[in-house]
């Protein structure tokens, strides 16, 4: 359903496209209230749905953006995978040394 246009580098989420949509729909809400701040509801409006992901793919930006959070999502990874082979290590030896009497019930769950 992702509709990609050559020369972007990107698409906004569900939630940035959401919120942009939610902005719209309460023009007309902005105009009935204050009619100072529709100029700034509309200047705001337009740039982002117009001037915003020019900007971000001109300076950068988002390419800076992605090479942090893959960076994140490479070391949760990392962790989260030492920390499983851990868990499974500690459980082969609980296994291996059960033969050699019963567990002591005052030891935590996974010791």
């Amino acid at each position: 359903m992702s509709r990609r246009v050559p020369g972007h580098r990107f698409e906004y989420g569900p939630l940035a496209r959401g919120s942009f949509i939610a902005l719209v729909c309460l023009l007309p809400v902005t105009a009935v209230v204050s009619s100072y701040w529709l100029a700034w509801h509309v200047l705001l409006v337009l740039f982002l749905g117009i001037g915003l992901r020019p900007l971000l793919e001109w300076t950068g930006l988002y390419t800076v953006y992605a090479r942090l959070a893959a960076d994140w999502q490479e070391r949760w990874n990392r962790d989260f995978t030492e920390q499983r082979r851990r868990e499974i290590e500690r459980k082969q030896r609980r296994a291996r040394y059960k033969r050699f009497g019963p567990e002591d019930p005052r030891l935590p769950k996974k010791w």
